[in-house]
């Protein structure tokens, strides 16, 4: 395709895809979910009155967790790939990395958690980097749709990851790819950014393209 990307923004969080994910709406919501709160106990017997219930506060806005000091330092040398893109090599070995601390996060925190998430979205910036967009869009729908079972579609996480499927999917350079995960692409944005959001227009537009159709 030739359409450029707006800009190249670096992912903000520190980080096995199905094409099919987004189809599944069935997905465990990621470990860092508040417990409710039990409801405290009722006044002596002698209290002339109850008192009125104080509403119940609203619950903190989710927000990610940092890396596990475990594997912190780990990361570190994978995010530092990022920072050369045409050092082929080193983008390789972080990938190798990337997929080896995917699968020890998810063994220990499970699928679905923060930690596993992050981790993905590295190893989906790493596709990109890497020039494989297809793959790239692939790993963002996935996370997206994590994203959007731990948080709900209107969080800065959820948000985000939409935006860089977006993002990396004007990058696709083979039609036939574009259109398949495109298809894809546009069920998710519509669900998360809205049907006349940006991204959804923009990706709208590029999918008639190709199509032949007016853009």
């Amino acid at each position: 395709m030739n359409f450029a990307p707006d800009d190249d923004r670096v992912m903000a969080p520190w980080g096995i895809v199905t094409p099919d994910f987004w189809a599944d709406p069935t997905r465990e919501p990621a470990a860092a979910v508040h417990a409710a709160l039990a409801a405290p106990t009722a006044p002596a017997a002698e209290a002339v009155a109850q008192p009125e219930p104080e509403p119940e506060p609203e619950k903190e806005a989710a927000a990610p967790l940092p890396p596990p000091e475990t594997y912190r330092e780990r990361i570190e040398k994978v995010v530092a790939a990022f920072a050369d893109p045409a050092d082929r090599a080193g983008l390789a070995e972080a990938g190798v990395e990337a997929e080896r601390l995917d699968e020890e996060i998810t063994a220990q925190y499970g699928p679905a958690h923060t930690h596993t998430v992050n981790v993905r979205e590295l190893r989906g910036w790493l596709a990109h980097l890497s020039g494989e967009s297809g793959v790239a869009v692939r790993w963002y729908l996935h996370t997206t749709g994590l994203q959007m079972a731990a948080w709900g579609p209107g969080h800065e996480l959820t948000q985000a990851s939409a935006q860089r499927a977006a993002h990396i999917w004007m990058g696709i350079t083979d039609p036939a790819e574009a259109l398949e995960v495109g298809s894809e692409l546009m069920a998710m944005l519509v669900t998360v950014t809205g049907h006349d959001s940006k991204a959804s227009r923009k990706i709208r537009a590029g999918m008639r393209k190709l199509q032949g159709g007016e853009g």
